[in-house]
């Protein structure tokens, strides 16, 4: 990992907040977030800190899901640069991480169940199923 100060990659001042330091910009300059990726990983942490029964800032911090979001990783080693994705993380979320980059869609933990809700919406609620819509 990188040492020394870290500067914005829009302006070029040297960072010294965490949250901008993990984003490597400053809270105040533009942001390149790609929002419908932003929301997709989101919407996959959730489902999988349920399945992990943890909280979701235990997968990943909301900065670390905005420093993907902004930088659309297309590999393992573009992914293990950003903050918060350390080789633990890597190893366990990354191809998912990756694939919900490049546009994939995941099949979700309902799936491997066998209740045909492709659609990948989770309420949390084991009782309701997609006839109850």
């Amino acid at each position: 990992r990188r040492r020394g100060p870290v500067h914005c990659r829009v302006c070029g001042r040297a960072l010294t907040d965490a949250g901008e330091m993990k984003l490597m910009r400053c809270e105040g300059c533009p942001s390149e977030l790609d929002e419908a990726l932003y929301e997709r990983l989101r919407d996959w942490r959730a489902e999988q800190a349920g399945q992990l029964g943890q909280p979701a800032y235990c997968v990943f911090t909301d900065k670390t899901l905005l420093a993907i979001a902004e930088a659309v990783p297309g590999t393992e080693p573009e992914l293990a640069r950003i903050s918060g994705v350390g080789r633990r993380k890597l190893d366990r979320f990354g191809a998912d991480v990756l694939a919900l980059c490049a546009g994939r869609e995941l099949p979700s933990a309902l799936d491997d169940e066998g209740d045909g809700d492709a659609g990948g919406s989770h309420s949390g609620d084991p009782w309701q199923n997609s006839t109850e819509k």
